[in-house]
């Protein structure tokens, strides 16, 4: 999984083991692991009221949006000019 990058890891602790101490280091662990936690727990909670907002959304509107719908007609069946595609009226 890390192949050659563990190197990296061993030389970053090293130098953060020599800038902090070894005192200080399983504070800064603690502390990083706290934050990272709470981040992870507002990411969730933000998506879980995405998602609930989402669903009241989805609910309370009426029907779905018909994704191809067809051009409005007349009483009469037929495509008004306004709407048909290449008309004169339409060109601008």
């Amino acid at each position: 999984m890390l192949g050659d990058h563990w190197v990296y890891i061993v030389v970053f602790l090293l130098v953060a083991l020599v800038v902090f101490g070894p005192k200080r280091l399983p504070e800064l662990g603690q502390a990083l692991g706290r934050a990272l936690n709470e981040f992870r727990r507002a990411t969730q909670s933000m998506g879980d009221e995405v998602k609930s907002v989402g669903a009241s959304i989805q609910q309370s509107s009426g029907p779905a949006i018909p994704t191809g719908s067809a051009p409005p007609t007349t009483t009469s069946g037929e495509v008004p000019a306004e709407t048909t595609v290449g008309s004169p009226e339409s060109v601008g």
